[in-house]
């Protein structure tokens, strides 16, 4: 005789969703704000190594000399180099210190305006308007409200909107230089410098791999949680066998089938108020979910079982007669008058269920078919219960 030991402080069985500790451990909108700090910081010092190989590929090759402005580089290395030291830092800061509250509060807030910052700084070197620049823009504003508060967001992002036009009105019109890290004077006699378009490049790979890999990723797990939400529709969130709503469109599905052949048979188990009244709701749920289990074990690979109503079962029995559903149900029938459970404080006892049957051959219409299970199944409650009967047979007897 299998023995169940039931604990009262687990209501439910934690196990059952995998799905769910995927949500809780790996989904990217589910990190701590701390872990998301330290992703942006990863992806700031990822971005700023190819700015550094930039400027160090253009210094060690001097015939790009004449389209660059060489005081200008070595200033964007110094600050590309003072960047990465400060995002290298910041990130050791948030993973030693993670327990900290103060890291935990300043650092998120700190870590995206100074990301802005650098992509503001690094826009302003390549061009206020220039193609890296507004991918940057775009990619960070989508990335950035998708993963944090959109008021962490906003608080960065519209001063950098503001500097930004500023940035662009002054080279219009007021003198500044655009685009400083060129020399634009020789490309421009070029209508698409290929030193122009090649270093465009160069700066929109990184930006580009950064939104497409956070986009990637969430898009991925919206449809896993899309996927998730549609599956919890359809399942009984205590006892992982469909809910009502998903038993009746499968038994409508089987209804529409061509000289369609099912059985329905309906159980409840026997006294069940007992066992929450006397063990309390919680071993009543650990009845409920074990039940539902051992169903599962005894039934076909094409049957199928949803959750009726409160102790209430139904078992879906496709190309089934009523007596091969007859022959199913006592086997479910005996499996469970075979648990024992015991609690905690070495209590035990046992269940039994009553069983009611019909089919497609004795009604034309799915609603019928369920009410002539329930009839049996009422008969069999009057009959002293833990027993099968099939609609059928309610006359003869």
């Amino acid at each position: 005789m299998p023995m169940v030991k039931i604990r009262f402080n687990r209501s439910t069985d934690t196990k059952r969703w995998g799905i769910v500790s995927f949500f809780q451990n790996q989904l990217l909108r589910n990190w701590t704000l701390l872990n998301k700090t330290m992703l942006i910081l990863s992806l700031s010092i990822f971005i700023n190594l190819f700015m550094l190989a930039w400027d160090l590929f253009v210094l060690y090759q001097p015939q790009f000399y004449p389209w660059v402005n060489l005081a200008v580089i070595h200033t964007h290395l110094s600050l590309g180099m003072i960047f990465m030291s400060v995002f290298i830092g910041l990130l050791l800061l948030c993973h030693f210190c993670s327990q900290q509250r103060w890291v935990e509060k300043f650092m998120p807030m700190l870590s995206v305006q100074l990301f802005t910052l650098v992509l503001l700084i690094h826009g302003y070197f390549v061009g206020s308007f220039s193609p890296a620049t507004m991918v940057g823009y775009v990619g960070w504003a989508g990335v950035g409200l998708i993963l944090f508060d959109r008021k962490i967001i906003y608080c960065a992002l519209a001063p950098a909107t503001i500097v930004l036009l500023l940035l662009n009105y002054l080279s219009t019109f007021a003198g500044l230089p655009y685009a400083p890290l060129f020399n634009m004077e020789p490309m421009n006699q070029t209508v698409m410098h290929p030193f122009w378009v090649m270093s465009m490049f160069f700066f929109l790979v990184p930006l580009m791999l950064v939104c497409l890999f956070l986009f990637e990723i969430l898009l991925s797990q919206w449809r896993i949680r899309e996927a998730t939400i549609a599956t919890l529709s359809r399942i009984d969130p205590l006892t992982n066998v469909m809910n009502r709503r998903s038993i009746a469109n499968q038994l409508e599905q089987l209804h529409q089938q061509r000289k369609a052949l099912y059985s329905v048979v309906l159980l409840d188990l026997d006294h069940f108020k007992n066992i929450n009244d006397q063990f309390g709701h919680s071993m009543g749920d650990q009845v409920l979910v074990n039940v539902a289990k051992c169903l599962a074990n005894n039934l076909r690979d094409r049957d199928m079982i949803g959750r009726f109503g409160g102790e209430e079962f139904i078992l879906l029995l496709p190309n089934t007669t009523t007596a091969q559903a007859q022959s199913v149900a006592e086997r479910c029938r005996l499996a469970i008058s075979h648990l024992n459970f015991i609690t905690e404080y070495q209590q035990e006892f046992s269940v039994s269920a009553s069983f009611g049957i019909s089919s497609s051959v004795s009604a034309d219409e799915p609603h019928l078919i369920i009410s002539q299970a329930d009839q049996a199944l009422y008969a069999v409650k009057a009959d002293g219960r833990n027993q099968v009967k099939i609609f059928t047979d309610l006359a003869i007897d």
